[in-house]
């Protein structure tokens, strides 16, 4: 399938530098219709560097970002009103209702869904003629999903979208997240600390450790090929094997298919086991 499409989001050989400190370090990751790639890593790891460089807000020193086959630096007013985009903190409309802030909202994009703005507002229950400065993080976050993915864009970027939101809320949000990318075949690239919500939803894993793209696989395979082994003295690694780090006999490993001599145990692992593994 991906491999006659044009991917949604691609980044080619991409570094970036800030002063002495490199944020990415030649990443290399293609995104295509359909995928909801959860992003994981440490603060500072490099995630919403990554984001920026997508939406075209920093160039990356080198490399090249494109977003529908388009390059960042040359996207047209049309492919703009094609990507969503929601920041860590809630932003502006002070001074307008909920309801006024999203006709303005609208007016931006022909291809608007009034049915689902509804929807959302429901389902969030914000009432629409509460003043946008007096709602609570977790509703203006909600609000600014709902303003983000009302026009169905293509690319949806978000940036620890539910960390406000209450756990019902966030695995109601989630769970209709993954349905509206499918549905829409729109792909979705969303960052968060919550594991259980990347194991939730997520198509995809994309794990950065200081700048460098240390996975990047199905989360059914990363379940099936990602293994914690113990291993007995002088035990050989077979060449197949990606070492993704290693403390005395335990190697976190990719791409295990089969036992080997001097293979104690092959333990699986979940994504908050794999993110304390491979940092320890």
């Amino acid at each position: 399938m991906e491999m006659n499409q044009t991917a949604t989001l691609a980044f080619s050989q991409v570094s970036k530098q800030f002063e002495q400190q490199t944020a990415l370090d030649d990443l290399s990751l293609q995104l295509y219709p359909g995928m909801v790639v959860g992003l994981l890593g440490q603060n500072g790891a490099g995630k919403s560097t990554l984001m920026r460089c997508a939406l075209g807000i920093i160039e990356p020193n080198v490399g090249e970002v494109s977003v529908l086959g388009s390059s960042v630096k040359e996207l047209s007013s049309e492919l703009k009103t094609q990507i969503g985009y929601v920041p860590q903190q809630p932003f502006g409309y002070e001074g307008f209702t909920v309801v006024k802030a999203l006709d303005l909202h609208r007016s931006f994009y022909p291809d608007w869904d009034r049915g689902l703005e509804t929807e959302w507002l429901q389902r969030f229950d914000l009432d629409p003629k509460q003043q946008v400065q007096r709602l609570s993080v977790g509703q203006r976050q909600s609000l600014a999903l709902i303003m983000a993915m009302s026009y169905r864009p293509k690319l949806l970027i978000l940036d620890e979208p539910v960390a406000s939101l209450d756990p019902i809320a966030r695995r109601k949000f989630m769970a209709d997240l993954f349905d509206l990318a499918l549905e829409s075949g729109s792909c979705v690239l969303f960052s968060s600390h919550i594991t259980s919500d990347l194991e939730r939803v997520a198509s995809h894993l994309a794990l950065l450790k200081q700048g460098k793209l240390v996975l990047f696989k199905e989360i059914d395979a990363l379940r099936e090929q990602v293994k914690l082994l113990t291993l007995a003295e002088g035990a050989q690694l077979p060449e197949e094997l990606q070492v993704l780090n290693r403390q005395g006999n335990k190697v976190l490993v990719d791409n295990f298919k089969q036992e080997f001599t001097g293979l104690i145990q092959a333990e699986s692992l979940n994504l908050e086991q794999l993110f304390m593994e491979l940092h320890s």
